[in-house]
């Protein structure tokens, strides 16, 4: 009897599935963060309001030129501005009273994912800075008449001990003033990134709950006379998790003709599917609204299923291809891809093709 699966084990893919899923899914759950220099924590203790914002956004270049704009309008002091195509990180001084501004801006533009506010009391920082500053002053004032004094050598040490203690003191005066200075202030971290551009690093981000369906046509490379066709199609339950866009799939394709009766003949192929998207960085990124061109992988597998229902197997299978998206708006994805289907296993010649697929998602 001809058998088209052998090699892998029921248990053995399984695993091989799950560790793809989770180990794709590990990937992506972490966001990158902002990375803070010792100056810009020395920056931020002088303030008695901090506040630290991560914003995502879908429409970037827009939100990009409000945010530059509200802190060109309204920032006392900007400590750094960095700007690239896919971010915004910027570190600035803001009124507190604008704070409020900040927020509902922020919250208009896109998905807040961190908005910390912590304030503290500097009182009583300030009452130790002045008491070191008191110290400091009176060891100046105790080295000012001593250091012509003595050999050489202990004049010399005498001077590098009075510029230290000087120095210090400068110090402390500049962090009381810098203290002084910054009164009914905010230090602003904020970091706005594009959602969309960022498929994997952001899935916290971008979760999305888009159900949807998907058609697939498979056109066999090899079909074996008697046990498979020479094409399969049918649909698929397509769940979008997120806009970047990573997805489940689940179905069923089924012989689009040549079913001989034989018992090994392959009836139907269910599939189960794990993928994701990713957009070029030089054909636009998917921020357009139609034909968004983008690459793609799927990892899973699929039950093969016989006339003789005997024998069935789950074969872990990888594809790999090219897809178009024919339009993309808040509400609604279309999209078509095509790629190989590969599966796994050491008869992949006779079901291996190349596979078809145009999807409708909408939010749920």
């Amino acid at each position: 009897m001809n058998t088209l699966t052998a090699g892998w084990g029921r248990r053995g893919s399984l695993v091989l599935l799950l560790g793809a899923l989770l180990g794709a899914g590990t990937a992506s759950a972490q966001i990158k963060p902002i990375h803070r220099t010792t100056e810009t924590s020395g920056q931020e203790a002088a303030y008695a309001t901090q506040k630290h914002l991560t914003v995502a956004v879908t429409k970037f270049a827009e939100a990009r030129a409000a945010v530059s704009g509200f802190i060109r309008q309204r920032a006392v002091h900007v400590q750094k501005q960095e700007e690239t195509p896919e971010q915004l990180i910027a570190e600035f001084a803001l009124a507190s009273p604008d704070l409020v501004r900040l927020d509902s801006l922020t919250a208009a533009l896109g998905n807040v994912l961190e908005n910390n506010l912590n304030s503290q009391d500097l009182s009583g920082h300030i009452g130790e800075l002045e008491a070191e500053a008191l110290r400091a002053a009176d060891q100046v004032a105790a080295m000012e008449p001593r250091r012509s004094l003595g050999s050489p050598d202990e004049q010399a040490n005498l001077r590098r001990d009075l510029d230290r203690a000087t120095q210090r003191l400068t110090d402390l005066r500049q962090q009381l003033a810098g203290i002084a200075g910054h009164a009914g202030q905010a230090y602003v971290t904020l970091r706005l990134f594009d959602e969309v551009s960022f498929p994997t690093g952001n899935r916290r981000v971008s979760f999305v709950n888009m159900p949807g369906v998907e058609y697939g046509y498979l056109r066999l490379d090899n079909p074996k006379v008697g046990l498979t066709s020479t094409a399969y199609q049918g649909y698929a339950l397509k769940y979008l998790v997120t806009r970047g866009k990573s997805y489940f799939n689940l179905g069923f394709y089924r012989p689009v003709s040549g079913n001989t009766g034989e018992s090994d003949f392959v009836n139907e192929l269910f599939v189960i599917n794990f993928g994701q998207d990713f957009y070029p960085r030089n054909f636009g990124r998917g921020r357009r609204r139609y034909f968004n061109l983008y690459t793609c992988y799927q990892l899973g597998g699929f039950i093969l299923n016989r006339n003789s229902d005997k024998g069935n197997e789950f074969v872990p299978n990888a594809n790999i291809g090219i897809g178009l998206e024919i339009m993309k708006t808040r509400h609604v994805l279309i999209d078509t891809k095509a790629s190989y289907f590969v599966p796994l296993n050491d008869r992949s010649r006779d079901l291996r093709g190349v596979l078809g697929q145009a999807a409708f998602n909408f939010v749920f």
